[in-house]
């Protein structure tokens, strides 16, 4: 059996190849082919099938690329019509061949209408060896169910129930369990890191499954969720087609003058205290790490934009390009190195963003100030400070900010610092006074506790 897991750093997305013999079937390929080719040349395998478990959300999916490239048949469920303009259907218990293996299709609703797992049988075998749940059933966790709205929300959870408990679970607790996401996805709460796992392992330790009825489950698991803004370009794209891509990186040099001339809105990725020290007024500050959960929240991915980046960071500006073009900026117009001439003519007009220690902030009494707490409301508890907290989650400060007073400094706390930098960097684009408290959470709650 030849098998390999592809993830989509950044994205916390997993695709998989898995066959037999000369053939191969892709689940859920990333938008950049580039890999699976490679994979498949290397090995002298030949793609056969591609497999959706369902319209994927939060990035661009590679399917009709693929499929242009290699020949192979795209299979999607076929129990719910959105209007694909490609694909053949599948339904649950169909089965489809590779090499000696045989992968059925089971319909696995909740996430989605329509959503499909993909089971793997070895020849002459009665058991399943691997299932591959989408998103469905993940590693610590289970799918979000509120894509429907909250009139559908009990129904759509009372599906996933039964998708898990009577569909997969049933296949036996040996079976291994490959999901589409990992942690860090925007498609999950609590996901845990790990290798690979299997539905026995789930249903002993995944919190979401420890419970004691289906009513309980649904009471406690259907709720809404922050649904990135541009989850709807995705759900788009993914059925009518999105432009393909290829396999080369194209950016071009850019001077800040053109730039700015143009309107484009300049990511400036370098570290975040060379950000702290001095940058280019107007620009907006995303870690290599948060890019892909957070930009496409805080920027329009219709947005013209480019990249600045430390000297000439090849695999940096590469790794930024893919993680934009996986989530839909299609308007990437180059890049701009800090050490370029006009970088050097420009120091004296960087703007430094405004820091303040956790010791500093708790000195702050008499000063007119608010504190904006930008983690999801879930992840705050009683323990975290809360005098002047205004929560705005970052994934909805584009919609929300104008709720802040622009006549007071605004001090930003995360977990650690790092996503504040963002905001900050957002609210003082937008004249709003941001600032950051230096690390966040971990170093302002001791201090609360002594």
């Amino acid at each position: 059996m030849f098998f390999r897991q592809i993830e989509s750093a950044g994205l916390a997305h997993y695709s998989y190849m898995v066959g037999e013999g000369n053939e191969v079937a892709v689940i859920d390929p990333k938008r950049d082919i580039g890999v699976y080719l490679e994979e498949a040349r290397k090995e002298g395998l030949k793609i056969k099938y591609i497999l959706e478990t369902h319209r994927n959300e939060d990035y661009i999916i590679g399917s009709m690329e693929l499929a242009e490239r290699t020949g192979a048949t795209i299979y999607i469920s076929g129990h719910e019509d959105l209007g694909h303009v490609y694909g053949e259907k599948i339904f649950d218990g169909d089965k489809l061949k590779v090499g000696s293996l045989t992968i059925q299709g089971i319909h696995t609703p909740g996430h989605t209408l329509g959503h499909m797992s993909y089971g793997v049988y070895e020849e002459n075998r009665e058991n399943a060896y691997m299932v591959f749940t989408g998103d469905c059933l993940f590693m610590g966790d289970l799918g979000r169910t509120d894509f429907y709205g909250e009139e559908n929300l009990e129904k759509m959870t009372g599906l996933l129930y039964d998708s898990v408990f009577e569909k997969l679970l049933s296949l036996g607790d040996e079976v291994l369990v490959f999901p589409a996401h990992g942690a860090g996805s925007s498609c999950g709460d609590s996901m845990e890191e790990r290798p690979y796992s299997t539905l026995g392992y789930e249903k002993a330790y995944n919190p979401e499954l420890q419970v004691i009825s289906k009513d309980s489950f649904i009471k406690d698991f259907g709720r809404m969720r922050i649904k990135p803004r541009y989850f709807e370009k995705m759900e788009r794209y993914n059925v009518k087609g999105a432009e393909f891509v290829g396999e080369e990186v194209r950016l071009e040099p850019l001077q800040i003058d053109e730039a700015k001339k143009q309107g484009i809105t300049i990511i400036d990725a370098r570290t975040k205290e060379a950000y702290f020290g001095g940058h280019i007024p107007g620009t907006l500050f995303f870690s290599v790490r948060n890019f892909s959960t957070y930009a496409g929240n805080i920027i329009d991915t219709d947005t013209p934009v480019a990249f600045l980046v430390e000297g000439n960071d090849t695999e940096k500006l590469h790794t930024l390009y893919w993680y934009a073009r996986r989530i839909g900026f299609e308007n990437i117009k180059g890049y701009i190195a800090d050490g370029n001439s006009q970088w050097e003519r420009m120091i004296k007009d960087l703007e430094p963003l405004p820091t303040i220690t956790a010791e500093e902030y708790l000195e702050l009494n008499s000063e007119e100030f608010v504190m904006l707490d930008i983690r999801k409301p879930e992840d705050i508890s009683p323990e975290d400070p809360s005098e002047k907290r205004v929560n705005i989650p970052l994934q909805n400060l584009y919609k929300d900010y104008e709720k802040l007073p622009k006549n007071q400094p605004i001090y930003i706390i995360c977990g650690s610092g790092d996503r504040s930098a963002t905001a900050a960097s957002f609210l003082r684009s937008k004249g709003y006074d941001g600032r950051v408290v230096s690390g966040g959470l971990l170093t302002l709650k001791p201090l609360l506790n002594k």
